[in-house]
């Protein structure tokens, strides 16, 4: 089982994946100039595991920022999630935003709208 970290940079997000727990944690600003490059590693990794099922698959995001690029590319993140749960495996996504970022809030809200996997949007207190 593998574990994948990408360190984040000042535009983009660390991504840290744990296969043998299924989870895969986004974290930070984002805003690349390639987000296919940034991405695909949680595709290619959703890609190799769609056929084991067992464990619950859980996604986290937590987005200082997030650019219209990189929305496109978490939003083909949760589609890939929503093929995965068609086909039997048991996903959850868990959406952070800091309780003042209305914008990354409705991000999170419009994107559990639109993909009917289980979608939790979860407040964190403002660090000042």
């Amino acid at each position: 089982m593998e574990i994948i970290q990408v360190e984040k940079t000042n535009n983009t997000p660390s991504i840290f994946i744990d296969e043998a727990n299924m989870l895969c944690r986004i974290q930070g600003s984002s805003f690349p100039e390639d987000a296919y490059e940034v991405y695909q590693h949680v595709l290619d990794w959703l890609d190799r595991i769609k056929d084991q099922l067992g464990t619950k698959l859980i996604v986290e995001f937590d987005y200082d920022f997030l650019n219209s690029i990189s929305h496109k590319k978490v939003w083909q993140i949760l589609h890939e999630l929503k093929s995965l749960q068609k086909n039997g495996k048991e996903v959850a996504v868990v959406w952070y935003y800091e309780e003042n970022d209305e914008d990354i809030m409705e991000a999170g809200e419009d994107l559990a709208e639109l993909m009917n996997v289980p979608f939790e949007l979860i407040a964190k207190d403002v660090v000042t």
